[in-house]
């Protein structure tokens, strides 16, 4: 995925920020290799009763702005968007004379790009990190020292959905908790046909969003709106993450991976009209992960448990509806909603079973909330209770760098509030096609 490439940079070079070594190597004043790499990526999506490239159906009932009435949503109907502004470039940084290795990435989803799917939008800032490993040849354990903005620590291990910008339901790639700033440090063990890569972490575990709808989680008992019942979010320290992933032979081909992990973020929630002042709250998720690869099958599943981390299963599209981390009930405490998601998927590789560069994927994922109490007799807005996606797709190499994609989603969401049953399950279908080339 990633090459040598000197042209792109070669203007840096005559500002003397970069040095030329030889060709197909662009190096630094302090000796750091860097390769450039990335993708292009379009998608193609037709959406009924649900967001484009989202994973949650539509509500039964709404309530419009400005009233207090629920009314029937609109009839489900199917729409069409696009995207290619999460295509994305990729600098791989190395200085082997130091042992440090870095990655620069960002995509074209910035500011300006719009509430769905646009050709519009301004680079961000996906990864921006560098690892210093203090061993670097002939150790059993290395140590290492992460530093800078990537993954949270406790990302799912793998998914074979085609939809890589949102996913599927069941995972824990909610917005806001995607990639975070952090410190880490941990030892990685060579043992042979058994390799262990422990790390605890210190990270901010909130981002933007993390707790709730635009930062904040609210209640209106005794119906009064929201803007009397929401809570402020203050941090006073980083949260912190352990986790541990193993990588073991299994006999079957490729070595199968697995993980386990948790993370806490401690907080301080305000709300003046509840006599809420600066309340210590702790939010914390676990997960496990295993992926297993069978000769020319991948199998994979994974599993967390959240308390007061709601935001881990909101989607970056359609998030309107998510379920608040925290609540201020009836009787005006403070309250954390729970949720348990899973996913299991497997993925058929026909190159390694036929030659034939076709890869077939499957999979089914489920988010389940508790402990929402009053937050089901809201009478604003819509909550997800409960959600649900099956998928399958194929995917077709038409040469080593350029594939074409289609899958198909069926997601079932329940939802309460704004006059919703939350027994009764609503429906949504998308099929989209995905052409995606990388350098």
């Amino acid at each position: 995925m990633k090459k040598r490439l000197v042209s792109l940079v070669a203007a840096a070079a005559l500002l003397g920020s970069v040095s030329i070594a030889s060709a197909g190597t662009v190096t630094t004043k302090g000796d750091t290799n860097i390769s450039i790499g990335g993708f292009i990526q379009t998608y193609f999506d037709w959406a009924n009763n649900q967001t484009n490239l989202g994973y949650q159906a539509n509500p039964e009932y709404v309530v419009p702005a400005g009233q207090t009435t629920p009314e029937k949503n609109t009839p489900a109907q199917t729409s069409f968007g696009t995207s290619t502004q999460f295509s994305r470039i990729t600098l791989g940084l190395s200085n082997p004379t130091e042992g440090i290795t870095g990655v620069v990435e960002g995509d074209f989803f910035g500011g300006g790009a719009g509430e769905q799917l646009y050709g519009k939008g301004n680079f961000r800032l996906r990864h921006a990190y560098i690892v210093k490993e203090f061993c670097q040849e002939g150790c059993n354990y290395t140590p290492w020292l992460l530093i800078g903005q990537t993954w949270d620590p406790l990302e799912m291990l793998n998914s074979f959905t085609l939809n890589d910008i949102v996913g599927i339901a069941g995972q824990n790639w909610g917005e806001g908790v995607v990639r975070t700033s952090q410190i880490g440090f941990g030892v990685k063990f060579d043992l042979g046909s058994v390799k262990l890569n422990p790390g605890i972490y210190a990270a901010n575990l909130a981002g933007d969003s993390t707790f709730g709808n635009s930062g904040t989680v609210y209640f209106n008992p005794n119906n009064k709106g929201y803007s009397d019942y929401q809570l402020s979010q203050r941090l006073t320290s980083p949260g912190f993450a352990f986790k541990l992933p193993v990588e073991f032979n299994t006999g079957f081909g490729s070595p199968a991976s697995a993980y386990a992990g948790f993370e806490w973020q401690p907080m301080k929630l305000t709300n003046a009209s509840a006599d809420i002042n600066s309340k210590n709250e702790n939010a914390w998720m676990a997960t496990v992960g295993l992926t297993l690869p069978v000769y020319f099958v991948n199998l994979t599943g994974n599993f967390h448990y959240e308390r007061g981390m709601t935001a881990f299963d909101m989607p970056l599209f359609g998030d309107t509806y998510a379920m608040p981390s925290f609540y201020i009930d009836s009787h005006g405490s403070v309250q954390e909603v729970r949720g348990t998601s899973w996913n299991a998927q497997a993925q058929i590789d026909f190159n390694k079973l036929a030659q034939v560069p076709v890869t077939f994927a499957f999979g089914y994922g489920q988010t389940v909330f508790s402990h929402y109490g009053d937050l089901a007799d809201n009478i604003y807005t819509p909550l997800v209770r409960k959600m649900g996606t099956m998928f399958a797709n194929v995917n077709y190499h038409l040469t080593k760098s350029l594939a074409l994609g289609l899958e198909y989603d069926r997601n079932k969401t329940y939802y309460v509030g704004a006059g919703n049953d939350g027994s009764s399950g609503q429906n949504s279908n998308q099929v989209f096609l995905r052409g995606m080339y990388s350098f």
